[in-house]
């Protein structure tokens, strides 16, 4: 059996591509991916793949259900919200958590708000109840911050207390911004890691392009899933590992670390997510290459594979439980299921806040949730986890 999860962020192409593979390898070409169960996990309702400017139609054309597969797995729906389920401790904190997991099943449905004018098809204009909510004048991040981390936790760190704690932003420049603040309120001294940058040219000459893109220019380029030029970090800094380095040992993109030594070459850390927590790692610089037809030539960047967490992105936060989540929306949720995604990290009602400094003009204590109706048509709009079985053609 193959068990994969978060299904519904994964490109539908991936699935058609195992299933032709395992029918070669395993020669059998009557029965879907050899013969071998598969058994598949996700929610629609959260974020889907990412394709980089692409419209709806496009994003919802790589989905599982628009697939020559869909058709044939048996679709089970679960119905209880087990990561709110394991806090209840009261009668009362019991009702507010069946409340609190209703509410967040009505974001996921686009059941609650008024259609947006400007997209009245996929977007809602909500109103955040006023529990949830963090003041916006004068300090609102600073107290967004102190609810998800305090002075007492930035002063003493503990790897237990980091991997329950994050804030949460849908554009990475907001969280940079949030990690660069956060880093600057903690103790101990601060190492800077400059990156190697150069390029190499797709068809002319490189020698030509070396002095039309002096190295100033390019260690201002920033692009996504790429480190920055500059790498600021100190000892008992949380950080997340930007590529796959080692699964067995649970260095996966996306795992989380705490820095526990800071050395010339290489970096010490310590899992603090994943299989492997506890695990003391040695990370060294790795080749980092983008190369995109907005760009005239191909990067190379070489630095270590870290970006600081204590905020990340929303679609980074997937598939996490936190006992402490601040979402911080400077801007507004901007595709499917991100809202959603980013209110449903919470463990318990009582373990999230909202700070809102929008600027698209939207009425007090609102904000845009995005919801492609469309897609959730296609799966009865609900939480699906989906096994198959093997049929014959």
């Amino acid at each position: 059996m193959i068990i994969w999860d978060e299904a519904p962020m994964s490109d539908r192409r991936y699935f058609e591509f195992l299933d032709k593979s395992l029918r070669d390898v395993l020669e059998d070409d009557t029965r879907f991916f050899g013969g071998m169960s598969m058994l598949l996990g996700g929610d629609f309702r959260q974020t889907l793949p990412v394709q980089p400017k692409s419209r709806k139609a496009q994003i919802i054309n790589l989905t599982l259900p628009n697939s020559y597969l869909w058709s044939h797995f048996t679709v089970y729906r679960l119905h209880r919200n087990m990561r709110l389920s394991e806090t209840e401790t009261s009668v009362v904190s019991s009702s507010h958590t069946s409340d609190f997991a209703s509410w967040l099943l009505d974001i996921g449905n686009r059941k609650i708000g008024t259609p947006d004018k400007d997209d009245p098809e996929n977007t809602k204009i909500m109103h955040i109840p006023q529990p949830f909510l963090i003041r916006s004048e004068n300090m609102g991040l600073e107290s967004l911050i102190d609810f998800v981390y305090g002075y007492d936790m930035l002063a003493n760190p503990t790897p237990e207390d980091l991997s329950v704690r994050a804030i949460i932003c849908p554009k990475n420049e907001t969280a940079d911004r949030v990690n660069t603040l956060i880093l600057s309120k903690t103790k101990g001294e601060q190492i800077i890691y400059n990156s190697c940058d150069s390029i190499k040219s797709p068809g002319r000459d490189t020698l030509e392009l070396d002095a039309l893109y002096p190295q100033e220019y390019l260690n201002n380029l920033d692009f996504s899933g790429v480190p920055p030029h500059k790498l600021l970090l100190k000892v008992n800094t949380p950080v997340m590992l930007l590529r796959n380095i080692n699964q067995r040992e649970g260095l996966c993109n996306g795992t989380r670390l705490i820095i526990t030594q800071l050395l010339p070459f290489v970096i010490k850390a310590s899992i603090i997510t994943g299989t492997s927590i506890g695990k003391r790692v040695y990370i060294p610089r790795i080749r980092f290459v983008h190369n995109s037809s907005d760009l005239p030539f191909i990067f190379t960047r070489k630095q270590f594979p870290f970006k600081v967490c204590y905020a990340m992105t929303i679609n980074k936060s997937q598939g996490q439980s936190l006992k402490k989540v601040g979402l911080f929306l400077e801007n507004s949720v901007f595709t499917h299921g991100q809202l959603y995604v980013a209110i449903s990290r919470a463990t318990s009602p009582y373990s999230i806040k909202i700070l809102l400094q929008q600027d698209d003009n939207l009425p007090v204590n609102c904000t845009k949730n995005v919801v492609f109706n469309d897609l959730l048509t296609k799966v009865d709009m609900r939480e699906v986890y989906i096994s198959y079985t093997s049929t014959q053609i």
